[in-house]
Parts: C-alpha cells; structure tokens; sequence
C-alpha cells in the first residue's frame, strides 16, 4: 500500500468557466488534466455565478458533492437534480451539464469510465468508525486484478485515519489517498473530531509506466534515443501519421516536451542561423561549390549531432522510461497511443477556428470532418 498526504499549499489552481478549481490529487502522479490521460481526480472548486456550463468529458464519469450553496444542475434534456451541502450526484461527462444557482464551493471526483466510485460524508467522533470496502476482482495469471484508491478530505476539524492499525492524523482542507494493489486487504477506519468526505475508486491493475519517474543525468543511451526520436519527429513524419514510431506509445511528459519543442523550434532556428552563416562564407570569398559542400556538411552536422543533443537536453530523462513498445501496452495505455497517432495538430487548429467562428457545434474531429464534407 502507498499513503499519500496532500497539502493545500501544493493543489494546483485553474480556472473554469464558473471560477476557480484547484485539482488536489490526480492519478498517476504525472497525468495532466488538460491531456485527459488520468484514471481519477480529486478537485475542489469556487464560483461566483449564477449559472455556469462544466467541461464535458467524454471518456469520464463524475461525482459532484456541494460543499456551500445550493443548486440545480441540468443534465442536458435526460434529468435535473437539486443539492444542497453535503448532497451528491453522479452523472455521465458526455452530457452536457448546466450548474443554476449559489454554487459557493463543490468538491469533485473524476474518473475513466469502467472505473467504480462512490464518495460520503463522515461524521468522526471519539469512537472508530469502520469503513467497509467495496469488493474488487482478485488477480489472476493474465488479469490485473482491481485497484483501489481510497481518500479522505477533511472538511473541518481533523481526522485520524487508522489503517490497520496504524494511524494518520488529517488536518482540515488536507487530503490523504491510500492506493491498495489488487488482492491487498486493508482495514480502515476514521475517528477524531471534525467531518471528512471518504472516496473509493475502483479500477483494473495498470502497470502505468508513466508514473513518476525520477531525472537522471544524460547519458549515451539517452543520446540515441533522443537521435531516434528527433528523426521521427518532423513535419514529413506528422503528415505521414507518425509511421515511423506506430511501435511505440509516448508517455504524456515526454509528448508535452515534444510539442514544447514544436512550438518554439529551436533545431529549425539553429539550422537556420547555421546556413546563414554558411552563405556569409561568399563574401570571403569561398566559391559557390565549396559553400554549398559547406551547408551540406553543416546539415549533416545538425541532424545527427545536434538536433538529437537538443532533443537530449529538453526531454525528460531518462528518456527510455518514458517509451513502450506497442505489444506491451495495457488496455488504457492502447487508447492512448491511438489518440496519440490519430492526433493531426493541423486539424485540431482548424477545427477550434472553424467552431469560433461559425458556432456549429460537433463532438469530435470525425465529426467535425464529415460535416466539412458535406
């Protein structure tokens, strides 16, 4: 078992289009809500209005608890519900959710559909309070088994949270998360004086190779992964989908510093100064042939020592920590690598303009592209 304590000061602050959210625990640790390649995530959030539209999520089901306010929320054209403080409800982040009313302060819990959750409130005193678990497949030989991610969130006061046996104090507006492996047996129980919000997810055993991995220092074979990835990385090899790489998924900190260095192409902008250089050798007198030789060498230079030595230098290492082979991945980790090499970056910018300014409304790129042509 692992045991996670989460502190205000570290939950990270955004916004939405009601106010502010601050995302308090994501799984696995490297995951980013923005790429939507976690399994589950815990946030609270703040708002000022009196009517507000949530981020639809597709691949997501959500429990939403009102912490201060009331409200209503519109689950599309299928239900509405009232909640008031401490009330709840579940529903589907395909649909499109209105929020009308005083919505204060809520508390969140995101996770992929097929996973298992439940949240509620409890009341701790100086008597244990025993939790009992929801039942999860055991492990076999060629299945995971599920998980369990099991949290508290102490609304105010503290709580003491005994883990057989064991205690962990959790003081108000902290969170702590317990990750239990499959087959894994825990007795919890919460004693103390205050109120805590108890979450349990439920989810099939993933070998998530992209959880946190600790930077080393560069070395040869960093090298050459970087000069493997760097050759793949070009503008021929995204109109061609990436061929060159369909064996193997990249984990989400290594894609973020890919289009890091799509977006501010330092190796274009050093080939380009690099040639331009060259081309100066003229007015000192280098004939035309031996400059061309020049730039041709200097091409050769940069394309197999220094683009791959920036590419070294940006990535995360190491760097083959954060590849896999596509005959390796899990179920989750396959529908990432194929959005992955579905991605078409060209596509997405003209699909955000094309919604910008016609307002016509579509539910993904394939959508978005059928009705281009008709």
């Amino acid at each position: 078992m692992i045991k996670k304590l989460y502190l205000p000061e570290n939950f990270k602050s955004g916004q939405w289009s009601g106010g502010t959210t601050h995302e308090i625990a994501i799984y696995p640790d490297g995951a980013d809500y923005l790429e939507r390649d976690f399994i589950w995530r815990l946030s609270t959030a703040d708002s000022d209005q009196d009517e507000s539209s949530f981020t639809k999520l597709p691949d997501f089901d959500r429990i939403l608890m009102v912490l201060e306010g009331n409200v209503v929320l519109a689950h599309g054209d299928q239900r509405s519900v009232d909640l008031g403080p401490l009330e709840q409800d579940t529903f589907d982040g395909a649909v499109k959710t209105k929020c009308f009313g005083n919505l204060k302060r809520d508390y969140n819990l995101i996770m992929r559909k097929g996973c298992q959750g439940r949240m509620e409130v409890i009341d701790a005193g100086s008597e244990a309070h025993p939790i009992t678990l929801s039942p999860r497949k055991p492990a076999e030989e060629e299945v995971g088994g599920d998980s369990a991610a099991l949290g508290f969130y102490c609304l105010e006061g503290y709580v003491l949270v005994s883990i057989d046996g064991n205690s962990e104090m959790v003081k108000e507006g902290q969170q702590l998360v317990l990750h239990c492996e499959p087959d894994e047996e825990v007795q919890v129980a919460v004693m103390g004086s205050g109120k805590c919000i108890f979450t349990e997810v439920i989810f099939e055993k993933q070998d998530l190779f992209f959880e946190e991995v600790v930077e080393e220092k560069a070395s040869t074979n960093d090298f050459m992964m970087a000069l493997k990835i760097s050759m793949g990385n070009n503008k021929w090899n995204k109109v061609l989908k990436r061929a060159s790489r369909s064996g193997e998924l990249y984990d989400p900190a290594l894609e973020r510093k890919l289009r890091t260095i799509d977006k501010f192409m330092p190796t274009y902008i050093i080939w380009g100064v690099g040639t331009l250089l060259c081309l100066c050798t003229l007015q000192m007198g280098l004939s035309p042939g031996a400059v061309f030789g020049l730039i041709v060498a200097f091409s050769l230079v940069h394309l197999f020592l220094l683009r791959p030595l920036i590419y070294m230098i940006i990535l995360p290492k190491p760097i083959a920590a954060h590849v896999k082979k596509s005959s390796e991945l899990n179920k989750f980790e396959q529908e990432l690598f194929e959005k992955q090499l579905d991605y078409d970056e060209h596509q997405e910018k003209l699909m955000y303009k094309y919604r910008d300014r016609s307002g016509e409304k579509y539910k993904s790129r394939k959508d978005f592209i059928s009705k281009l042509n008709k």
